[in-house]
């Protein structure tokens, strides 16, 4: 054959190699996501208005990349090939540790302290917490929280060299005094795990175990003096392969290997007041005849595991996803218990997220002294408290580490939730008042070098 030819034959099996992922999208099925992947939408030549979209093209840009023929194929082979020449991870998202084990990369800031919160996020952090303890007392119910530990925080010997962690305590470890200061009740995770000697956290996902949670659930249960109620850990139990993990799935989008999941003995007996799409649903609801008490949980992805064991506990429990956390919960179900649970790596969300309540009224004696802090306010009837505005703002200037901010509308005070988005260098607070008293002329009061001060507005 002549060289020419083979040029030519070689070129065509490259041109339709090429056509192959575009081509392939008339008729093979439509690319699904691979675990947290989100995928672009179809494009539309119209916007919802009706008009022209300019940005068509673009949109068929980032379709046909999300979706061309044999997509995810190529990515989990590309990973492959990345991880066992390279020993690197193709996804950003996911870091390659030792002995075949993953970590999500998200949480490295916090084993290395390089994104370590600041003592006056911590305080808002705790304070906030408080004021939920303070609101769901006031209804009779007790409130427990709890963090879920980073995988990097209890099997650091499997991470890869990622850095020296900066010195300092983790974050965790820096908000437990501010929790007792503020009498926050807290269930310590991290002693129950660290006391085990097996793993207790999936190799290839970010989450712990089912015997991961069902320890978990013994440790709050020895605080929450439930009647009735058993420990799991200790049970007989049967594992056989079927858990995809999350980080796996996010680096070999189309791999198919799997870890062993746990299935304890003993059976649960609670059911589903509506049937569940996932444990990722944003509210889930249970109820156990053989169980009293209702309980309201909010949790994030580690309570995919932990809700079962939970809802075995009580005769009404009520799962919720939300963040901010909706208050409002508390009066709907009525609990006499409320749990959150929250991940190590999203403390920063207890400062950033403001829950969604009324706020606690206070009372002042004396006038405050004139502050050199200033304060910027908004007010917005968000909807998601009926009767309520959202009121928040920033206090720039001198203002104590632990200072509660408080805010005088009319003649009534109110303490504001420490909590909020801010720019650098400003102190958040967010509050939910009555419409009315939204009207009224504001003014807010802070400490400053423990004296309370109004500050300029």
């Amino acid at each position: 054959m002549k060289l020419k030819t083979k040029a030519n034959l070689a070129m065509a099996a490259f041109l339709c190699a090429c056509l192959v992922p575009s081509l392939g999208m008339l008729v093979l099925p439509e690319e699904q996501a691979a675990a947290n992947q989100t995928l672009a939408q179809s494009p539309s030549l119209t916007t919802a208005d009706g008009k022209w979209n300019g940005n068509v093209l673009q949109e068929i840009t980032d379709y046909t990349a999300d979706h061309f023929a044999l997509r995810q194929e190529m990515i989990t082979a590309n990973a492959a090939l990345e991880a066992a020449v390279f020993r690197v991870s193709a996804e950003e998202k996911v870091t390659l540790g030792r002995d075949g084990w993953l970590f999500y990369t998200e949480m490295l800031d916090d084993y290395l302290h390089t994104g370590a919160l600041t003592q006056r996020q911590l305080y808002g952090a705790a304070r906030t917490l408080a004021l939920l303890t303070e609101y769901a007392e006031g209804r009779g119910a007790r409130l427990v929280f709890t963090v879920a530990p980073n995988k990097a925080s209890l099997y650091p010997e499997y991470l890869p060299y990622v850095g020296r962690p900066l010195e300092g305590e983790d974050d965790i470890d820096r908000l437990l005094p501010l929790l007792e200061q503020q009498g926050v009740d807290y269930v310590d995770l991290f002693a129950a795990f660290r006391g085990q000697d097996e793993a207790l956290y999936y190799r290839l996902d970010s989450h712990w175990t089912v015997r991961g949670a069902a320890l978990a659930h013994d440790a709050l249960l020895s605080v929450l003096d439930l009647e009735g109620a058993e420990p799991f850990f200790t049970g007989s139990w049967r594992a056989a392969p079927g858990h995809l993990g999350d980080l796996y799935e996010m680096l070999y989008p189309t791999g198919g290997e799997l870890e062993d999941e746990i299935t304890f003995d003993r059976p649960f007996t609670f059911s589903y007041v509506r049937p569940i799409r996932s444990a990722e649903d944003q509210r889930i609801e249970t109820e156990n005849p053989n169980r009293t008490g209702t309980l309201l949980m909010f949790r994030d992805s580690f309570g995919n595991n932990l809700y079962p064991f939970l809802a075995e506990d009580y005769g009404r429990a009520v799962f919720s996803r939300a963040m901010p956390y909706q208050m409002s919960l508390l009066d709907e179900t009525g609990a006499d218990t409320v749990v959150i649970e929250l991940v190590e790596r999203n403390l920063s969300y207890l400062a950033v997220h403001a829950p969604i309540f009324p706020a606690p009224e206070r009372w002042l004696s004396g006038t405050p002294a004139e502050g050199t802090a200033s304060a910027r306010l908004t007010v917005a009837d968000d909807g998601l408290l009926e009767g309520y505005a959202r009121l928040e703002g920033a206090l720039t200037g001198p203002v104590d580490e632990d200072s509660p901010v408080y805010v005088q509308l009319g003649e009534t005070l109110y303490e504001a939730s420490p909590a909020g988005q801010a720019g650098e260098g400003e102190v958040p607070f967010t509050l939910y008042v009555p419409l009315d008293a939204a009207l009224e002329e504001a003014q807010v009061l802070y400490l400053q070098g423990g004296a309370v001060c109004a500050a300029h507005q």
